[in-house]
């Protein structure tokens, strides 16, 4: 009934929640932060971002430190649907971060010639910035169907007879 989560699972997570709260590499850089617009918290300038790398901080120390902190039941319906667009969502996320992380030198090292503007950084940060908003959706699914497993669980032991 429990499900364990993967390793990849948790290392997919715990990159997810990094580049959510650590915006590092091309996808963080001032010119595709000013295209993206601002941010969820930036209407509290300098206590929501504090706020978030705490609780984004304190969530990754959970899921790298304790096995069990992604298992939940296992899902049917709904929740095995919502489960497992999160789980790709997720996947598809951390790669995009992680590319996100690695981009600069990849690009230096991989392209031979540069326009004067520098647009393929850009639409690089750009498409970048993309996956790894994926990624956010995919923690989104991912947590909402391990709650809904667990309030399925909870209304059958103590729900209505």
């Amino acid at each position: 009934m429990f499900q364990m989560p993967s390793l990849a699972l948790r290392v997919a997570y715990c990159v997810v929640v990094l580049g959510a709260v650590l915006p590092v590499g091309v996808a963080a850089s001032s010119w595709v932060a000013m295209a993206r617009g601002p941010g969820l918290l930036s209407v509290i300038p300098f206590v929501g971002p504090l706020l978030l790398l705490v609780i984004g901080g304190y969530r990754v120390y959970l899921v790298a430190r304790f096995p069990t902190t992604l298992g939940s039941l296992a899902a049917s319906g709904v929740a095995s649907l919502m489960r497992k667009l999160g789980m790709f969502a997720l996947y598809v996320g951390a790669l995009g971060t992680a590319l996100s992380w690695a981009s600069r030198p990849l690009m230096r090292a991989l392209m031979t010639s540069h326009t004067e503007s520098g647009a393929e950084y850009f639409a690089a940060g750009m498409y970048l910035a993309l996956l790894a908003g994926l990624g956010l959706l995919g923690v989104l699914l991912f947590e909402f169907s391990c709650l809904l497993c667990f309030e399925r669980l909870s209304l059958e032991r103590f729900g209505p007879k």
